[in-house]
């Protein structure tokens, strides 16, 4: 990568976060063959977010998946610590292992990005490596809190679910249309609100310190719950045809796995801000917003949008808080958005290590994109 097309990219990527007020970004899985410039943004500048890459996602060979172009496959423990000292090696701080890693290689990249020092996040799902047997392991930050269904729900009773959604879901040319929008939340219909597999666990992530990235604004969007909605990329994102009745039952779900996010607040288990959507830093305001309609009060929002998610970025003593010593990473709102939330969105001056200056001229939520302005 030349030094130009460094350049060309930050400042993208600037546009997408930096006028929501996000200044540090952690990625979460990208292409080996962009590595020079992954790396070469590591280097900080006050006219982009500070970036954190992970390499690729880890994930063990199977016959039956073509891995994706941010998935790297290996094939045992010792591949797998082999790849995350490659990684270290190169100046990477973070790493990633995906629910496809099978745990003699989850085990082995685990330990060995401890024993280095590093920070380890995990997408645990499917029962591969169960998300308590995980824990187990010594993994402390887990994403998405839907990966935890298996924990609650036996396999036919996920089965049936699935056979019920394809039949209501199938399109006329075959498509299962928006199917994972309409499946999770069926899924947490059966488990319930108080489902004890899920209280114990619960229990457990509070007593290992362990951190949760929820990730509700991926589905609040395609549910009409969130204040914008990224356009569906294929069908697999499209819930436009769901029926009247099937979005009820919908949000439902999705309310019921909302409360098990506050549940772990109450418990006093971190959370991070997470999106796993297009737009990532609209998608971060929004996901601060469904925090907050979840019952998480906004100064606590804050903190985990800031203290908190910093510290499982491994960034707790120079990012998240305004004090001596810190960045000087700053977010000005012109409202109040601790007593009105939705002041989130409204205009707002994004200082970046004390000296760039994002400005967010009108209001995200409107239909054109907010200005962006360096000195």
């Amino acid at each position: 990568m030349s030094p130009d097309s460094i350049r060309t990219y930050q400042r993208y990527m600037a546009s997408l976060y930096l006028p929501y007020g996000v200044t540090a970004v952690r990625d979460v899985g990208s292409e080996e063959r962009v590595m020079p410039l992954l790396l070469a943004w590591v280097k900080r500048t006050p006219t982009a977010p500070d970036y954190y890459p992970v390499g690729a996602d880890l994930i063990s060979p199977d016959p039956n998946h073509i891995p994706a172009p941010w998935q790297i496959e290996v094939a045992d423990s010792a591949a797998a610590a082999a790849k995350v000292r490659e990684y270290y090696a190169l100046g990477i701080r973070n790493i990633k292992l995906y629910w496809r890693l099978r745990e003699p290689a989850f085990k082995g990249g685990l330990l060995e990005a401890q024993r280095l020092g590093m920070n380890v996040t995990a997408h645990v799902d499917f029962n591969i490596v169960a998300a308590d047997r995980a824990l187990s392991l010594g993994l402390r930050n887990f994403e998405h809190v839907l990966a935890w269904l298996p924990l609650a729900l036996p396999q036919r009773a996920i089965d049936s679910i699935y056979q019920d959604v394809g039949r209501r879901v199938r399109t006329a040319d075959g498509q299962f249309a928006g199917f994972f929008y309409l499946a999770v939340p069926e899924e947490w219909n059966a488990v319930g609100a108080n489902n004890p597999r899920l209280a114990d666990f619960i229990g457990s992530l509070k007593q290992a310190d362990a951190s949760v990235t929820p990730t509700l604004h991926v589905f609040a969007q395609r549910l009409g719950l969130t204040w914008f909605t990224s356009a569906a990329r294929d069908f697999n994102e499209d819930a436009s045809h769901f029926s009247t009745s099937d979005r009820a039952r919908a949000i439902a779900g999705y309310r019921i796995m909302a409360s098990y996010v506050k549940r772990l607040h109450d418990a006093g288990v971190r959370l991070n801000i997470g999106t796993d959507t297009p737009d990532p830093g609209k998608s971060v305001l929004s996901e601060m917003l469904l925090l907050h309609d979840a019952g998480i009060p906004m100064g606590d929002v804050f903190r985990i949008a800031t203290l908190e998610t910093a510290a499982d970025i491994g960034h707790g003593s120079d990012l998240g808080a305004i004090e001596p010593g810190r960045r000087a990473d700053m977010v000005l709102f012109s409202g109040t958005p601790l007593t009105r939330p939705r002041d989130l969105l409204g205009p707002k001056l994004v200082i970046k290590d004390g000296a760039g200056l994002a400005q967010a001229a009108d209001d995200p939520g409107r239909a054109h994109s907010p200005k962006l302005t360096f000195p």
